[in-house]
């Protein structure tokens, strides 16, 4: 067997909420590395969300996941695959936990002192069981098997830390998914491992990144493009073939989930972000944590900051 990772991200852009990080772990037969997922689970899969479809939408989340028609979809999805991979989702906080995600510091960002929720959020339209039972069949047949998720959850406050001492919010990215190849490395053990990574930003060149990370390994090149950057990591024991890809979440399922997971993560999380702050302004608008909006959401809560003690700079991001 060959164990594949899929890696994405969902928060790096905005100005308010954490950064959160997703992979997804696939064990397949060696000879479908290249297959497509979806055709393949197809009976159980599909990219396009439509009303009343009983199938599950994966696709990049961007694609699946509107705040207009709320977080159903995307939820129902993610916890399909995650039940189908034999985690325990009686509630989110204990979801963070079999992600290997370190429970936020509630004393620093009250808005994460109770993550006790029960899943899934939205009941009516997030019901899994009967259709992962049915995916965890069709994987087994298709020969490519979720058997697990990770992520990493870079609240707020220790957001501005690492960005203070690296002064580059791309080196925090980096360092969360070197993170997550490690932990599908030990997931892998012996096994040969394949990552595939949306490419972060505008880098093509990740190799002193990589024997950075890895000096155990040899580094081989394997391409390196304006879409796409290969690279094989060898010991005599086992190869990892890491890949960043332009639009990966679009050709990739395991990336594509991955994507939906960091997003399903970081609106739960803003879902209490703003459940905090509508507490002591009922008015408030709820906001997704954009720069635009976010300055309209920072200058309406202007008046209970002082309140709530909390200083700016502990909760809105410095880039």
């Amino acid at each position: 067997m060959l164990l594949v990772a899929g890696i994405d991200e969902a928060g790096y852009g905005p100005t308010l909420g954490p950064l959160v990080v997703g992979a997804t772990l696939w064990n397949i037969q060696p000879q479908l590395v290249k297959a497509d997922y979806w055709q393949l689970l197809q009976d159980c899969v599909r990219r396009s969300v439509r009303r009343g479809q009983w199938r599950l939408a994966v696709n990049d989340s961007k694609a699946v996941y509107s705040r207009k028609k709320g977080i159903g979809t995307l939820e129902r999805s993610v916890l399909a695959f995650a039940h189908a991979a034999g985690m325990n989702l009686a509630t989110f906080d204990t979801l963070l936990t079999e992600l290997g995600v370190r429970p936020p510091e509630a004393n620093a960002l009250p808005w994460y002192r109770d993550l006790n929720l029960p899943l899934p959020t939205d009941r009516a339209q997030s019901k899994y069981q009967t259709v992962a039972e049915r995916l965890k069949r069709t994987m087994t047949e298709a020969g490519v098997v979720c058997s697990g998720m990770l992520a990493e959850v870079v609240t707020e406050d220790r957001f501005n830390q690492r960005v203070a001492k690296t002064r580059n919010k791309a080196a925090l990215l980096s360092e969360q998914v070197l993170r997550l190849i490690q932990s599908a490395a030990r997931r892998a053990g012996g096994q040969d491992l394949v990552v595939r990574v949306d490419r972060l930003g505008g880098r093509t060149n990740y190799r002193p990144l990589l024997a950075a990370a890895f000096p155990e390994r040899h580094l081989h090149i394997i391409e390196v493009s304006e879409s796409c950057s290969r690279y094989r990591l060898a010991t005599a024991d086992n190869d990892w073939f890491i890949e960043f890809a332009v639009d990966a979440d679009k050709h990739h399922l395991p990336v594509a989930l991955a994507s939906m997971l960091a997003k399903y993560l970081r609106e739960v999380m803003m879902q209490r972000f703003n459940a905090f702050w509508k507490e002591r302004l009922p008015s408030l608008r709820s906001t997704a944590g954009y720069y635009t909006d976010a300055k309209r959401f920072l200058a309406e809560i202007e008046p209970v900051l002082a309140e709530a003690g909390l200083p700016r700079d502990r909760f809105v991001r410095a880039r």
